[in-house]
């Protein structure tokens, strides 16, 4: 394997993988020469969306609350394509429902490249068997040799992969046909103008009335926290706080810790304005990023009363999440997969008896609703100077 001297991790997978690949192809921001930031490809895709979904699995007597908040959260493709198209940069989108094709694809690429890939199916994520074919990732491919491919992957190091494990999970989502996208580096890049299609995309986008991928999804989830028959309401669905836990799990995860969504990505956009105010000489996007910054707290104020430090069980879950990342990030594979298997006990622990009384979770509910239209009004001051500022 070729191994190529760029900067690897980052915190989104979709940005991060692109950002990287970039940089290991030698494609540069034209204002300063280097790598162009993570932030930088955040904003000129499109910036931020908004979207939420509770998946519920009732086997496993779980939840998840699945959030989008990046601009396309729904379509990964079309965000990638449409940033790349905006840098000048030809994006070439691989896919195949065929296995050996899907081999080839990979073998003949000029690496590195852009794979989606089933996020179960890498060992190193340390998920249960039950959650494969539910969870899209997006990777840099790196290198194969000797039966492992090598991908770059939100930590500190690149990460080997078996072979057949990974042609497994970039065969498992049918709907993303084992994709791959191929970057070939532009002749020439107008920043500039690429910056000023990404800001009036997000503007246009957060705009919408859609309760789907716009702003409105935040007030339509308020609603659903305690709506009294709603199916979708928390109130009925925790009804019998079955599988409470791990919702609540995974809005803390999802928005203060994964490296997904960290802060909603609005910390992300933040450092994008505040990188494109300098570019384009215009001061009043630095006004706009601090609303972000504060759109961004309070999003991790949301998800921090999702577990309230009083139940000490969730005070645990919440320190040993935060050492899974930090161990992921750090390489450390050992140390994360017993971190994983004490989370794992705390969840089956709570499957037995969870460590609220109903009028305890009616009002978690009514905080966490508070909280949510809080975010909503936040959200919409933000929009506002970011529209005023152009």
């Amino acid at each position: 394997m070729n191994k190529v001297d760029v900067k690897l991790g980052g915190k989104h997978d979709v940005t991060a993988a692109l950002t990287n690949v970039l940089a290991a192809h030698g494609i540069l921001a034209p204002h300063n020469g280097q790598p162009f930031s993570e932030a930088m490809m955040l904003g000129i895709g499109g910036g931020l969306g908004m979207g939420y979904i509770l998946w519920e699995f009732k086997r496993q007597e779980s939840a998840n609350v699945v959030l989008g908040f990046r601009n396309r959260w729904n379509y990964i493709p079309r965000f990638l394509t449409t940033l790349c198209a905006r840098l000048g940069i030809q994006a070439d989108v691989q896919e195949t429902a065929g296995a050996k094709a899907a081999a080839a694809n990979l073998e003949n690429a000029q690496l590195p490249v852009v794979a989606w890939v089933d996020q179960a199916h890498l060992p190193h994520q340390n998920l249960p068997e039950w959650l494969k074919g539910y969870w899209i990732h997006v990777v840099g491919v790196y290198g194969i040799e000797a039966g492992q491919v090598w991908i770059d992957d939100l930590s500190s190091e690149l990460f080997a992969v078996p072979a057949d494990i990974f042609a497994a999970g970039r065969a498992r989502i049918g709907s993303d046909k084992n994709r791959l996208m191929l970057i070939t580096p532009p002749s020439a890049i107008d920043l500039e103008s690429a910056i000023i299609a990404g800001l009036h995309d997000h503007i246009d986008h957060l705009s919408s009335d859609s309760e789907s991928f716009s702003l409105p999804a935040i007030k339509k989830w308020a609603k659903l926290m305690t709506h009294p028959k709603d199916k979708k309401s928390w109130r009925v669905v925790f009804k019998k706080r079955n599988g409470l836990y791990t919702t609540l799990r995974s809005v803390y995860e999802g928005i203060t810790l994964n490296s997904t969504e960290g802060s909603g990505l609005r910390d992300l956009y933040a450092d994008f304005l505040e990188e494109a105010s300098a570019i384009l000489g215009n001061a009043a996007l630095k006004e706009s990023a601090a609303h972000y910054r504060e759109a961004a707290a309070c999003w991790r104020d949301f998800a921090d009363s999702a577990l309230p430090e009083s139940v000490p069980d969730f005070a645990e879950t919440k320190s040993l999440l935060r050492d899974r990342y930090a161990l992921y990030q750090a390489h450390d594979s050992a140390g994360m997969q017993q971190v994983s298997a004490q989370l794992n006990q705390i969840e089956n622990d709570m499957k037995h008896e969870f460590p609220m009384d109903s009028a305890e979770v009616d009002v978690l509910f009514e905080t966490l609703q508070e909280k949510l239209n809080t975010i909503y009004e936040a959200e919409i001051q933000a929009l506002e100077s970011l529209r005023q500022s152009l």
